[in-house]
């Protein structure tokens, strides 16, 4: 497929906007989510485990890309989903003001983070597209700057909006102007790029033309069933357990572990196998050619040296935090007669939405620049040591529950600060691995493990935090670092690699 390079515009003109939009519905979907609800007096345990459910498009994203591919343009599939974003939106006000607000939202958050995930593919496949390499790396701090830009525009400054306006309107209408003014910005954002300035045109989709509507559904009708068959594997033996009470993370680990020992045999043997077949046949039939290529990578991944340090490693590195981090908002905002800071919504916006995403954007940055230095291998410990001992600021916060407003804030900061520097040891591993045949695909796969390495210990941790109480709970997210030290120590990284001589 020629790409035509000739017909891109200049990077200014829409880098910054694509990379706005890409950020907003992911915010709104697993951060906005949970003050929404917070606000609404649902529970800890309901908010945490719904929320992080929503990861699941994100994790499954990897098995509808090839599909991103095969049809249209990546601009048609990017604005084609910012309007989808846009009615969600919309959607989200709507639903608030009925009286099945739970259920609608989270079907509507849902179909958000669907079209957040379809447009995070298109959107970097059109990134890549239209801009030569040297382009490439000359804007990935600008397309980071106002992914992040984007970030404090969701979790602060529209937290802030609904915290000014909740005393005098209620939670309910305030949440729902809020959703409204995101929806406008999202329609303006839609006109611009669909028709003042539209994005360059560089592919035409793998299949363009040359498949009739019932091939086309065919195919469509197998990735969607694969990926519904992956979700049932992932959701169905946790679900059924949370029927149970409560799922300790021990359960979540054993679940985790269980399911991906059988995934991984299945790709190595059955799936490789069909593979093999399929390639050395006579007769093969041109329809099937995107299920193989597609499966072929996968079995690669899976067939990868080490495959179960790596696993552990993408599973395991974040366990802590993806526990910690649907239990911060909650914290500040609960009164202190429950354990919490008691903050107002206005002032969390500002705590963890604003200040605590700019100590994030940083410690990335200069985490990053160190790594470019002396290289992943030399930086990993102090890596790790760095992203999980700043736990220890929510152990303080609970404990002893402090009322100076500063002090909360360089606690939070300081916490974010580190997880920031931390993971990105986390996103070099994943390019270190990704390397060689299939590296898209192969990334593509890693982030979706990175999503159910999130998704799983989230699911539960809202449920553990009401049974033990604040303080026990964060005391438990520090014995929770342990499993991030050990994939650690598992892990073989060259020496040389991320120096900046080789990045």
């Amino acid at each position: 497929m020629a790409i035509q390079k000739a017909e891109s515009r200049n990077p200014w003109a829409w880098v910054p906007s694509l990379y706005f939009t890409e950020a907003i519905p992911y915010v709104m979907v697993m951060s906005v989510s949970v003050m929404m609800y917070k606000n609404l007096n649902v529970s800890n345990a309901d908010i945490a485990f719904y929320t992080s459910l929503l990861y699941f498009p994100w994790f499954l994203k990897f098995l509808w890309g090839p599909f991103v591919d095969m049809f249209k343009t990546k601009r048609s599939w990017t604005v084609s989903m910012q309007l989808i974003v846009a009615v969600t939106l919309f959607g989200i006000a709507i639903s608030l003001t009925t009286e099945s607000y739970w259920s609608l939202t989270l079907i509507v958050f849902a179909l958000m983070a669907f079209a957040s995930a379809t447009h995070d593919i298109a959107a970097d496949g059109l990134y890549l597209l239209s801009l030569e390499e040297k382009q490439q790396s000359a804007f990935v701090g600008v397309r980071s700057t106002f992914y992040r830009i984007a970030t404090i525009v969701g979790s602060g400054l529209l937290v802030v909006i609904a915290g000014a306006l909740a005393p005098n309107l209620g939670f309910k209408v305030a949440w729902s102007i809020v959703f409204v003014i995101a929806g406008v910005l999202f329609i303006l954002l839609f006109f611009y790029h669909k028709f003042i300035l539209p994005y360059p045109v560089v592919d035409k989709g793998t299949f363009k033309g040359k498949l009739n509507g019932k091939q086309i559904g065919f195919m469509a009708g197998g990735f969607l069933i694969f990926a519904v068959v992956i979700y049932i594997s992932f959701t169905m033996l946790t679900a059924i357990l949370s029927l149970t009470g409560l799922i300790s993370p021990w359960k979540t680990i054993a679940t985790t572990i269980l399911l991906v020992l059988l995934m991984v045999i299945v790709f190595r043997t059955y799936v490789a196998s069909f593979v093999e077949k399929f390639e050395k046949s006579e007769n093969k039939n041109a329809l099937f050619l995107p299920f193989i290529e597609f499966l072929k990578a996968f079995v690669i991944f899976m067939k990868k040296k080490d495959i179960w340090t790596v696993l552990g490693f993408l599973l395991f590195y974040r366990f802590a935090e993806a526990q910690l981090v649907k239990l911060i908002q909650p914290f500040l905002l609960d009164t202190r007669d429950k354990g919490g800071l008691g903050l107002t919504t206005s002032e969390v916006g500002i705590v963890y939405g604003t200040v605590g995403i700019i100590a994030l954007t940083l410690g990335g940055l200069i985490g990053g620049y160190a790594i470019s230095k002396k290289g992943l291998k030399w930086w990993l410990w102090p890596m790790v040591i760095i992203m999980h001992t700043p736990d220890l600021a929510f152990v303080y916060l609970s404990l002893y529950q402090p009322t100076n407003f500063l002090l909360i804030n360089a606690a939070v900061a300081f916490e974010q600060f580190g997880y920031g520097f931390g993971f990105t040891a986390y996103m070099m591993y994943m390019i270190m691995i990704s390397q060689g045949e299939h590296k898209t695909a192969h990334f593509a796969i890693c982030t979706g493990i990175m999503a159910l390495g999130m998704m799983l210990p989230g699911m539960f941790s809202g449920a553990l935090q009401e049974q033990i109480g604040y303080p026990n709970f964060f005391l438990w997210v520090i014995i929770s670092t342990i499993p991030g030290f050990i994939v650690a120590a598992l892990v073989k990284i060259d020496p040389e690699f991320g120096k900046k001589k080789t990045a």
